[in-house]
């Protein structure tokens, strides 16, 4: 075995060290903020998550793939969240199975429902924490998200709606969601920028996603 073949194996042995003494703080900053919040404080924010793995993201200058970054960040995130609460679960619509087994990385319970209506069931009853379901679809369950059930669209990646009982979050480069309650079948409504008022008593605001394209502007 050629000495400069031992070298880089070294510097391999040495980088893979570095990075699980990094991972491990990581965690245990993770958990004494855990700790630190007041009682009742959502452990999983959508939007935050949402900015860190976009200016991750952005730092790549093509040597590494996308992929590899989103997998080893959402490991670690599903991990954080799973030491906050180890009985944190999802409930996903049917067709979904791809996006929610990445998402919960091996660390988070996840179930399938059929239909939306037992997806804000589920999410009243707090038999779950957070619901996945098609963007495109949202119109079917505009009716149940609001204050009034205070269930929220808090994200959406890939076309999915991020739906928990957290309020969103502004960030900055928001998308607030509200529903169209003048018509007998709801339409959502999308205005740039974070309000909770639409100045209209027929919108109700049902939530916001973050608009990664606008932030790739900073």
């Amino acid at each position: 075995m050629s000495n400069v073949l031992v070298e880089l194996r070294q510097k391999i042995d040495e980088i893979d060290h570095a990075l699980l003494e990094l991972v491990t703080r990581r965690l245990s900053v993770s958990r004494q903020i855990a700790m630190a919040k007041p009682g009742g404080s959502p452990v999983y924010r959508p939007a935050r998550e949402a900015l860190l793995m976009h200016q991750l993201l952005s730092q790549l200058d093509g040597t590494v793939e996308h992929k590899v970054v989103e997998r080893l960040w959402r490991g670690l995130l599903a991990s954080s969240v799973h030491s906050q609460r180890s009985n944190f679960k999802i409930i996903s619509l049917e067709g979904l199975e791809d996006f929610t087994s990445e998402f919960s990385a091996g660390f988070l319970d996840f179930t399938f429902c059929s239909t939306g209506d037992h997806i804000i069931k589920q999410l009243s009853e707090n038999q779950a924490d957070v619901a996945f379901f098609p963007y495109s679809e949202l119109a079917e369950i505009a009716s149940s998200l609001g204050e009034k059930t205070g269930i929220y669209l808090n994200h959406k990646m890939d076309n999915v709606a991020i739906i928990c009982k957290n309020m969103p979050e502004e960030t900055g480069f928001d998308i607030s969601l509200f529903r169209d309650s003048s018509f007998v079948e709801p339409s959502i409504i999308e205005k740039p920028g974070f309000s909770l008022n639409s100045h209209s008593s027929e919108h109700v605001h049902i939530g916001a996603w973050v608009n990664l394209s606008s932030a790739l502007k900073y």
